[in-house]
């Protein structure tokens, strides 16, 4: 085999990597190809929140259910879809979930007390008020709650 023939061949070879890899570039994939975001206005500025309301109920399908229990009195009175007895219980079971909420956050912040050996002068200056201010709380919250079950 020639000087030339070798060349030749070796030429031959270099193309045809060079145009296997060509195929093989036609089947890469791009970023062009992933489909854009799927909640309209995701990354809107805050604006009126009756327009979001409304393009979340549209773009999802589903409706928004306003809080029974978290509305003032006026309208928790006048809100039809509960009787006034479903609204009483369902308050007090409402009221029931809450303080146990409440009992978890105060069991894991008193362990953690007790774990991390961080005494009351270790506290902010207005964690004492507000520790007396809650304890004031719960014992009218006490008193109102014997006056709901008399």
């Amino acid at each position: 085999m020639s000087i030339s023939e070798k060349l030749q061949e070796i030429i031959d070879e270099i193309l045809c990597e060079e145009g296997c890899m060509d195929e093989e570039l036609d089947e890469a994939s791009t970023t062009a190809g992933v489909p854009g975001y799927q909640t309209p206005y995701a990354f809107s500025k805050k604006g009126d929140k009756n327009k979001k309301k409304k393009i979340s109920t549209n773009s999802t399908g589903y409706s928004v259910v306003k809080e029974l229990y978290d509305q003032n009195y006026t309208s928790f009175k006048k809100d039809e879809s509960k009787t006034s007895r479903q609204k009483v219980n369902g308050a007090i079971k409402e009221i029931n979930t809450r303080l146990y909420q409440i009992e978890r956050i105060i069991n894991r912040a008193t362990k953690l007390k007790l774990e991390a050996g961080v005494s009351t002068d270790n506290f902010w200056k207005p964690t004492q008020p507000r520790i007396r201010k809650i304890s004031e709380r719960l014992l009218t919250v006490s008193r109102k709650l014997r006056e709901l079950s008399a």
